[in-house]
């Protein structure tokens, strides 16, 4: 035997390769950090699309609420004049149909669009206007409100207005200036009669059901109508309670109340309203096994795994009279 046989050099020594043991070593290293950088990533993952349906939630929640809380607080507002009680061509529901409610389309009762004493008015647990809804669902509150438009107007025939000066105020949708205004000491405003509720989307897109915030709004046209239309998806339950000032009036809110259970002489000086927002996809692995309860509605648990939020806001009305 030679003696380079005997003692190999040091490189051939290193092209030998690796051993099995060495082999296994690395292999076990390698899955482990694959294992730990799939993980950092699907919990990324999972954190981002939670991030991202948290502020989804909210966006919907603030833009319901930014569609709502102007027309409530301009409640009650006539113009020159805040007594409905000096207003022409009103009407309460049991009262004979005032001719220019008679002319309004798709209405949603008899007088409702000049029920000006009810400027802020509502239903409870259910839509049940005279005006068809699109899909309402029954177990939301209905939030009706009435006013003038915050901006001056031009006379515009086949549109319900306003004018009013310092004693007195009309309704009136023939675009001409009523008898006993001038344009000098008065002023015309668009008549607006909103009416907030919630609706489903039918069919449910991929078997989830959706749901809706809606609007039934006095417009204009060859003759005023009642147009229903969408405010935002996403909205899956309205609830309201008018805080009441009962007499001797101070403006004050003496206590808060369902729709429909305002005592007669009470006057209404503030609404509550809750909005719960859902979003439009199930989450696989999100559990919520909160109760929801609030206002007068008791909904227990839903454990559907979607994700839901709720706000909660107190307006005050402006135009209130004392």
């Amino acid at each position: 035997m030679s003696r380079h046989s005997l003692f190999a050099s040091p490189k051939a020594h290193r092209l030998l390769g690796l051993s099995l043991i060495e082999l296994m070593v690395a292999l076990a290293i390698g899955s482990l950090l694959i294992i730990g950088a799939v993980t950092v990533y699907m919990q990324s993952r999972n954190t981002y699309r939670t991030t991202e349906i948290a502020a989804r939630l909210q966006e919907v929640a603030r833009y319901a609420l930014d569609s709502i809380e102007p027309d409530v607080r301009l409640a009650g507002f006539w113009g020159l004049t805040n007594r409905p009680d000096f207003i022409d061509n009103r009407g309460a529901p049991a009262d004979t149909r005032q001719a220019v409610d008679a002319s309004v389309g798709s209405n949603c009762g008899n007088n409702w669009t000049v029920d000006v004493a009810m400027p802020i008015d509502g239903r409870n647990a259910g839509y049940n206007l005279g005006c068809a809804a699109t899909d309402a669902v029954s177990w939301t509150d209905v939030l009706i409100v009435r006013r003038a438009s915050s901006n001056t107007a031009a006379l515009t025939d086949g549109r319900m207005q306003i004018q009013s000066n310092r004693t007195r105020a009309v309704i009136f949708s023939d675009g001409v200036l009523p008898a006993g205004f001038d344009a000098t000491s008065s002023e015309t405003r668009n008549l607006v009669v909103d009416a907030y509720y919630v609706g489903e989307i039918l069919p449910s897109p991929n078997g989830v059901r959706q749901y809706v915030l809606r609007r039934k709004t006095l417009i204009g046209g060859a003759a005023p109508s009642i147009r229903d239309e969408e405010i935002v998806p996403g909205v899956e339950d309205l609830q309201i309670q008018f805080g009441i000032d009962v007499a001797p009036h101070d403006g004050n809110v003496d206590r808060y109340v369902n729709p429909g259970s305002v005592p007669v002489g009470a006057r209404i000086a503030s609404v509550r309203l809750w909005l719960r927002v859902i979003a439009e996809d199930r989450e696989i692995g999100f559990k919520n096994d909160a109760a929801w309860a609030y206002a007068d509605a008791d909904y227990g648990t839903f454990n559907d795994d979607r994700r839901r939020v709720l706000i909660s806001k107190t307006i005050q009305i402006r135009n209130s009279p004392l």
